[in-house]
């Protein structure tokens, strides 16, 4: 009978648990979506003011690109490390005090030693003085007998002294092993300062051949698409890095771009700019392609570095779309269009399009076309303009022919050899959205874990290769 009142207790508990856990989920969701529409409602009725604090925002963002420095400096570590080696906390005063009462035992063994070698000297001496007597007094004694006597005499000295050195050599082997402990943890730390003083006499050394080399690293990674839309996040990471960084640091960017819009890749251009106005040392490293405005954006930096086979160039404008005027006529319906101006709107897709339309369409293009090459040779006038500015791309082999690159290799191991020639850290920076506290960035994390996502890896592939789409 007990047993059943617990169990039937046991099972109301856990139904009760159950329910409240739902009737939780609920009242969460539903307070969730009231929120939602309360603040869309009130977005679209009653428009307010938001004042965000930018310089707020900057100095957090500064304050911790400096924390993340003086963090990974190595010449703070070791200070770190051997001022944690010569403190006075709990640990080392317990080891240090292990360690001095190891050596007082030690030193208490050594005197008990010398005293009782002290007592075997003595008690030698007077067998001496009475071997002397001896000799002395039985001068009729044979000399085999004499020579007996000494014989004897010698073995015991020697066995004495044998016996000393048995006694005195496992503490001698206990000091030393004590001496080896106490010197263990400084010795790695000397060995990693002796690393660092030899890097930095390497480096002094490649500054005397005329080497740049940086005090920090900073790596940014840009993805850019048709549209440009990235600038907002480039122009963040960039807002915190010019509040840093110096002419002594440098900066590379993974750049992969097929180009797009004129008036956002001119934009990304001028952020990369405000990099090199500072005077800190830009290198753009491209593994896929740098193509049109792509390259808009690499050729500002001091370096371009490039893969092998990375798509390199690109330097020109294209503009197409269709025309359906005929098919509006054939079904009979009539497409006006009224402007103020005699160039407001050149090509149209629905009205009719005249030469004088089309001569001045390609005037435009031009224009930008003109204005992309002086950008181009602004930075790099040892370029051929009429040989590179075609519009068409290259491999990066043959754009170092040209000089549209400077160097060929992937970004990995630019990023690794430029490691060994910085004095201090190299910091990849990366603009990161903390997910909103709620319910939303609940159900946002599970579908990043693709428990309700049905997006296919096939999705994905096609996704990844619309960088590509210039190439087909």
């Amino acid at each position: 009978m007990l047993g059943s009142f617990f169990y039937e207790l046991m099972l109301f508990a856990g139904k009760a648990l159950l329910v409240l856990i739902t009737i939780s989920v609920v009242l969460a969701l539903t307070f969730a979506l009231a929120r939602k529409g309360k603040n869309a409602a009130g977005s679209t009725n009653q428009p307010r003011l938001v004042i965000k604090d930018l310089t707020h925002e900057l100095s957090k963002q500064r304050k911790a690109l400096k924390q993340a420095i003086k963090k990974a400096d190595p010449d703070r570590k070791l200070k770190k490390e051997a001022a944690a080696a010569a403190s006075k906390g709990w640990f080392s005063w317990l080891k240090k005090r292990s360690n001095s009462k190891a050596k007082a035992e030690t030193k208490t063994e050594l005197k008990q030693n010398v005293c009782a070698a002290e007592n075997t000297t003595t008690v030698q001496d007077d067998v001496k003085v009475a071997a002397a007597r001896v000799d002395n007094v039985g001068e009729n004694v044979p000399t085999a007998e004499k020579t007996d006597n000494l014989s004897v005499h010698d073995g015991e000295a020697a066995a004495d002294k044998t016996g000393n050195s048995a006694e005195t050599g496992p503490i001698a082997d206990t000091v030393e092993h004590t001496a080896l402990t106490d010197k263990s943890a400084i010795t790695q730390l000397q060995r990693r300062q002796q690393a660092r003083q030899r890097k930095l006499d390497k480096l002094h050394a490649l500054e005397d051949k005329g080497e740049f080399c940086p005090r920090n690293l900073f790596v940014l990674t840009f993805k850019g698409s048709v549209k440009g839309s990235e600038v907002k996040r480039l122009r963040r990471e960039i807002d915190v890095l010019v509040q840093v960084a110096d002419k002594r640091d440098e900066v590379i960017i993974k750049l992969t771009s097929p180009g797009g819009m004129v008036n956002s890749y001119g934009l990304l251009s001028s952020q990369l700019l405000r990099l090199r106005d500072r005077g800190i040392f830009l290198t753009v490293c491209v593994d896929s392609v740098a193509a049109s405005g792509g390259y808009l954006m690499a050729c500002v930096a001091n370096k371009i570095v490039a893969a092998p086979f990375a798509y390199i160039g690109s330097i020109g404008v294209v503009a197409e779309f269709p025309n359906f005027h005929r098919l509006l006529n054939s079904h009979e319906v009539d497409y006006e269009q009224v402007t103020a101006g005699k160039y407001k709107r050149t090509l149209s897709m629905l009205g009719p399009n005249t030469d004088e339309a089309r001569e001045k369409f390609k005037q435009e293009l031009e224009a930008i076309h003109r204005r992309f090459k002086e950008q181009v040779l602004k930075f790099r006038p040892q370029l051929n303009a009429d040989k590179v500015a075609t519009g068409e791309h290259w491999l990066a082999i043959d754009a170092l022919e040209l000089g549209l690159v400077d160097e060929l290799a992937t970004s990995e191991e630019y990023i690794a050899k430029r490691a060994d020639c910085t004095y201090c850290s190299v910091l990849a920076l990366a603009l990161v959205k903390k997910p909103k506290p709620g319910m939303q960035s609940l159900l946002r994390r599970l579908s990043l874990l693709r428990l309700f996502s049905t997006k296919s890896a096939l999705q994905d592939k096609l996704q990844q290769a619309a960088l590509m789409e210039h190439i087909h």
